[in-house]
């Protein structure tokens, strides 16, 4: 759906929820706003007083909201389908790195391990302690914030 076609149905379904308002004319749009375009109908009411009705586009459904701060509840209540994003969400920026050291300190172990070449006990006691503390940061910020948010 274009953006000239997505504000010609929200003006047809403002137009068709509030027959008493007239000079209805979309205010603005939102591109990237929940997985989808927002767009904003301004209008007049009957007593002449400018009204906004907001209109969601999203993949799936169309949604109607009467009210500003019903988009905003539904804007914060939102949860992110990409993968990457949740998961920063859930365990933060430091969770993240934290996942990606211990992702590659992994390979280098299966590395170390099914090459044939002869691993230095200085070259494997670095890895085990990088190891540990990677985990040791990861688990204990985790139990710090818990900690904090009681």
């Amino acid at each position: 759906m274009t953006l000239d076609e997505m504000k010609a149905e929200a003006l047809k379904r403002v137009e068709a929820s509030f027959p008493e308002g007239h000079d209805f004319k979309a205010d603005k749009v939102y591109e990237h706003v929940m997985d989808g375009t927002l767009v904003t109908i301004k209008f007049l009411s009957s007593s002449n007083k400018d009204e906004w009705a907001h209109i969601h586009f999203g993949s799936d459904e169309t949604r109607f909201y009467r009210w500003s701060s019903d988009v905003l509840n539904a804007v914060a209540n939102h949860k992110e389908r990409n993968a990457f994003f949740r998961l920063l969400y859930l365990t933060g920026i430091g969770g993240v790195i934290a996942l990606i050291l211990v992702v590659i300190f992994s390979i280098l172990l299966c590395a170390l391990a099914f090459t044939n070449s002869p691993a230095t006990p200085s070259i494997i006691e670095v890895v085990k302690v990088s190891f540990s503390i990677i985990l040791g940061f990861f688990f204990g910020s985790q139990t710090g914030h818990k900690k904090d948010s009681k």
